[in-house]
């Protein structure tokens, strides 16, 4: 038995099903599971249908909620990865190896090559870029990834052994209370610990296959192609991974956010894969779910409130936020940066 699964709250239900469906339709054959960083909702029942769920508040966290009130979603969301494969791991013990996989990814083929890579390591990654960026201007660059990390933790595979124990054990310790985004620290959430993983472990292999983790911080060294309906990188190679990270389903804008090197009309066949890709999505609900509010971003920001209430300066930043939108803070915060730096 292999398994599978992604970490994600309600809102995010419809990508969690999408991403499913697409690793069965590629004849891989795991065993699916939704790590579920919420409350069970039974408004939501339908699209808790057909897959195995597994509410975070069942993984045996014991400190789950100061764990919570303390970290943004996001930094939750990743700071749980860990305890999840560690649960695992105790609940299929005869698992052949165990993947992660980000709520926004999409399966193109078989994945051979984990199958191929397991029988000989324990730990596989993926790194954001092979290959040097030339210095265009646009953004992100080689900078970026010194700063959030050299692997993009979206996908881990991971198989039973000391290595992948000691791993474990070490990253789960460090995400349970140094998960955040903290540049000036040099923490980027889960993913910059893992830099450290090759010098700290052994049967460490990080895949280099182009058609793994495509995403918009990878296509200037990876084109798409398409051949009688099969997708390609850089003509030679299978597309088996797309990352659809930052891109606009409500809008249908493949870029949205987070770079500046492409517009959606400079990548027509990557455009192409990401309508497909939005329908598959809005198909499993994306409307009907991801309107839906996060137990746990409430229970952290009752949390942030508390503690600003506490002193002058945070309820002035609270009597600011009454009364400013939130677009008229953002703009006069960038004109207030802008202003710093000139």
């Amino acid at each position: 038995m292999k398994i599978a699964f992604t970490i994600c709250s309600n809102n995010y239900l419809s990508l969690a099903r999408a991403l499913a469906k697409s690793l069965a339709a590629t004849g891989n054959d795991y065993h699916f599971i939704i790590g579920l960083v919420d409350k069970m909702d039974d408004r939501l029942a339908e699209w808790y249908k057909d897959v195995t769920i597994l509410p975070c508040d069942q993984i045996g966290i014991p400190d789950l909620e100061e764990i919570a009130i303390k970290y943004s979603i996001a930094e939750f969301n990743t700071a749980l990865k860990p305890f999840y494969f560690q649960h695992l791991f105790k609940q299929y013990p005869d698992a052949e190896y165990i993947t992660f996989l980000d709520p926004d990814m999409l399966i193109y083929r078989k994945l051979q090559e984990l199958e191929d890579g397991h029988k000989a390591y324990e730990i596989l990654l993926t790194p954001h870029i092979l290959h040097p960026m030339e210095l265009d201007g646009k953004h992100p660059t080689e900078i970026s990834y010194l700063s959030t990390g050299t692997f993009n933790l979206g996908f881990l595979s991971l198989r039973q052994g000391p290595n992948t124990t000691a791993f474990l054990d070490w990253w789960a310790e460090r995400l349970r209370h140094f998960c955040y985004f903290d540049f000036p620290s040099g923490l980027f959430v889960d993913q910059k610990w893992v830099n450290l993983v090759p010098v700290f472990f052994e049967s460490v292999f990080v895949i280099k296959h182009p058609g793994y983790n495509v995403a918009y911080w990878n296509l200037q060294e990876r084109t798409l192609s398409k051949n009688n309906n099969n997708w390609f990188i850089n003509q030679q190679y299978p597309l088996s991974i797309y990352h659809f990270s930052s891109v606009g389903i409500k809008q249908g804008l493949l870029f949205h956010k987070q770079q500046n090197r492409y517009t959606d009309a400079d990548l027509p066949l990557n455009k192409e894969l990401f309508m497909a890709y939005r329908q598959l999505v809005l198909d499993e609900g994306y409307l009907q779910t991801n309107p839906y509010s996060c137990y746990y971003v409430e229970l952290h920001n009752n949390h942030v409130t508390q503690k600003m209430k506490s002193s002058f300066s945070g309820r002035m930043k609270l009597w600011l936020k009454g009364v400013i939108p939130a677009k008229q803070r953002a703009k006069l915060k960038k004109k207030l940066l802008d202003f710093a730096n000139s």
